[in-house]
């Protein structure tokens, strides 16, 4: 509902009003903007919703360009990081002031309030009439379910909570934080109540359904130990009895007949169904961006998707989303992945001894072929030889189709955010360990991770650098020389954030418009795999997971091989990115009803998290800091990530601990 159109309504009734009582006029009154004033109708239960799913949609795209949005998502975990030693997820420096550490808390607390005063408003209101008998108790769900999803992600990254059930509109100085654990259980009961309650389809595109609230009750079954429960939760979602989803194996959407990708990888079903999960819409119409895959009516394998609703004239139609600092309304998730390729004009440019201007890294990375000139091509600068009759693959409002060009989106300059790990970009048989075990799988494949990506001379980058190196050694000139700093930033392209085609390109726009996946169903077969090993139904558990290992092309796992770490790990080949990885860890980090996850479980020197971290994370060779030295198995000085194990859990913000001044909020050990 437009803000616009209350206001005009409220002015309407005043002149009314005002018409038939002269004295009216002058009267002082009082216009309550509260709960108490506003939610008397259908309607405005569903405006109070709509803040609830805009408070999700900012969290998910409205700091992507930072690593706000990324947190929750595993940022400096084992999968991905940031690409700066000393950036703001910093374990060595993290504590409660820290801005990062308060932000999903400030945000989640919100989401909560916003879905309590729902509930509350439609138990308080009876006299409601709806247009449907289930309405209430539908809308009732719904609300439930939010403010179930905002404690569920505020347990998992800090602990304690303040919980409450109610609505908050007064000041209240004596919180007492309810342990995670008790937490968990009361989710269960509001996943419960949330699935029994809503719809089997969507109330309109990106709400809530009785298989998305099956998936999160099946992942709370688990935290609680529960585990029949989250077999038969999880089994309600797979079996369609909560509603028409299952794994895409058959091609569909906007592009199902490209037999090929752009560099003729075959697409063939049904590894091809899994690239058709990512892809955009696909056209230059300029027109909604929500006819991506993601949203699209074939696409029976999403369960959740927040909607980023960027159009060419700006509108979206629940809650909106963007990047609301720089106020561009559209998705970067692209430039946060993007490879960091040569960049022309930008960078890269060097004068060697004889006072000659060069690209170190050729003019082949940084421009196109001579006599192309594909329109938005910058001009190299006049004074480097080697550039001289071609056009860079970059420029500064960078709206031209170029791999070169690691930045997508209205012409902002956003910085790449995420750096997958080596245990991810590894390919399969690297000696120092990879999380691909099979060279077939297409997840791991080029066409879905391209290692050694295509410069706009039509050269991959393996052929340039090669280049590089010759030349630097023909020429005796340290000069020529490629170092760490130039190239720790030439990344994967995942083609899971990015795409070839870009829909609003005529618009002068090149977002990428994939509305992001809160949750597929083949998470959900994987927490009914974690499930089954719980219950050490070691062979369920191996079917479970070959399902999603045979869309992939790759071979069927052994029961005998199924343990929580090749779950972890089959997480990391199915979700990279996309899977809500810190919820994941930490509800198997310390936790005593976790019976299946091995080793010692402690805040002080060991648990699941940091073990996973600590042989996994990212260990800033450029930068080491504090971190551990370790040798690889190609006798390589490395270093370990300097996550520690009291980590598993964020520092309980300080403004929180300062706010409960009648009672103290004791702070997460070790910080």
């Amino acid at each position: 509902m437009k803000i616009n159109k209350i206001f005009a309504a409220l002015a309407a009734s005043a002149l009314l009003l005002t018409a038939c009582n002269d004295n009216a006029f002058i009267e002082e009154v009082s216009f309550k903007d509260d709960s108490d004033g506003y939610f008397k109708t259908e309607a405005a239960m569903e405006a109070g919703l709509a803040s609830c799913y805009a408070e999700v949609q900012y969290m998910i795209y409205g700091c992507m360009r930072t690593t706000h949005s990324w947190m929750l998502m595993g940022c400096n975990l084992d999968t991905f990081t940031e690409t700066s030693a000393t950036g703001n997820v910093n374990w060595g420096s993290m504590g409660p002031t820290s801005g990062y550490a308060r932000h999903w808390a400030d945000y989640m607390y919100v989401l909560a309030n916003r879905a309590n005063t729902v509930v509350d408003m439609i138990d308080q209101n009876p006299q409601i009439t709806y247009t449907s008998a289930t309405k209430s108790q539908e809308l009732r769900a719904e609300a439930v379910f939010m403010r179930a999803w905002a404690y569920r992600v505020l347990a998992g990254m800090y602990g304690g909570v303040a919980y409450s059930k109610h609505m908050s509109n007064e000041a209240k100085y004596d919180y007492d934080l309810m342990p995670r654990e008790e937490v968990w259980a009361n989710l269960v009961d509001d996943f419960k109540w949330a699935e029994d309650n809503l719809p089997a389809t969507p109330r309109m595109m990106g709400t809530v359904t009785k298989a998305v609230a099956g998936h999160y009750l099946a992942e709370m079954c688990l935290a609680v130990g529960d585990f029949d429960g989250a077999i038969a939760a999880a089994t309600r979602v797979i079996d369609k009895t909560d509603g028409d989803h299952q794994l895409m194996v058959t091609r569909f959407g906007n592009r199902k007949e490209q037999a090929v990708d752009r560099y003729g990888n075959s697409l063939a079903a049904p590894q091809g169904a899994y690239w058709d999960l990512f892809r955009t819409s696909g056209t230059n119409s300029g027109t909604d961006a929500s006819d991506g895959n993601s949203n699209h009516p074939e696409n029976k394998e999403a369960l959740w998707v927040a909607q980023s609703d960027f159009a060419a004239a700006d509108q979206w139609t629940l809650g909106g989303s963007g990047d609301s600092w720089w106020r561009t309304h559209n998705s970067p998730v692209e430039a946060c992945w993007a490879p960091w390729l040569p960049m022309g004009g930008k960078n890269g440019t060097r004068v060697d001894k004889a006072g000659v201007k060069f690209y170190i890294f050729t003019a082949d990375a940084t421009c196109y072929p001579a006599g192309v000139a594909p329109a938005g091509s910058g001009n190299p600068a006049a004074d480097i030889p080697e550039a001289a009759g071609r056009k860079l693959a970059y420029n500064l409002s960078c709206k031209i189709d170029s791999l070169a060009c690691r930045v997508q989106g209205n012409g902002a300059q956003y910085g790449l955010t995420c750096l997958a790990t080596e245990y991810v970009t590894r390919p399969y048989g690297d000696i120092n360990g990879s999380v691909w075990d099979d060279p077939n799988d297409f997840r791991g494949s080029e066409v879905m991770i391209q290692r050694d990506p295509w410069l706009p001379s039509g050269k991959k980058w393996s052929e340039v650098k090669a280049l590089i190196e010759a030349r630097a050694a023909a020429k005796g000139d340290d000069t020529y020389k490629l170092t760490a700093s130039d190239t720790m930033n030439v990344t994967p392209r995942f083609w899971k954030f990015s795409d070839d085609v870009h829909p609003l390109r005529s618009t002068g726009n090149n977002c990428y418009d994939c509305d992001w996946y809160m949750v597929r169903i083949a998470e959900t077969y994987l927490l009914r795999a974690e499930a089954y090993l719980a219950k050490n139904q070691k062979d369920k558990a191996a079917a479970d997971i070959n399902v999603l290992r045979a869309r992939a092309g790759a071979a069927p796992v052994a029961a005998s091989k199924v343990d929580i770490d090749y779950i972890m790990d089959e997480r990391i080949r199915e979700l990279f990115g996309e899977e809500q990885r810190w919820i994941t860890l930490n509800r198997l980090t310390c936790n005593p009803k976790a019976t299946y996850v091995p080793g010692e479980q402690n805040v002080t020197t060991t648990n699941y998290m940091y073990e996973r971290v600590h042989k996994y994370g990212f260990g800033y060779e450029g930068a080491p800091g504090d971190r551990v030295a370790y040798t690889d198995k190609m006798g390589k000085t490395r270093h370990y990530s300097n996550f520690k194990p009291h980590n598993y859990v964020f520092p309980i913000p300080a403004a929180i601990i300062s706010a409960n001044q009648d009672k103290e909020i004791p702070q997460n050990y070790g910080y």
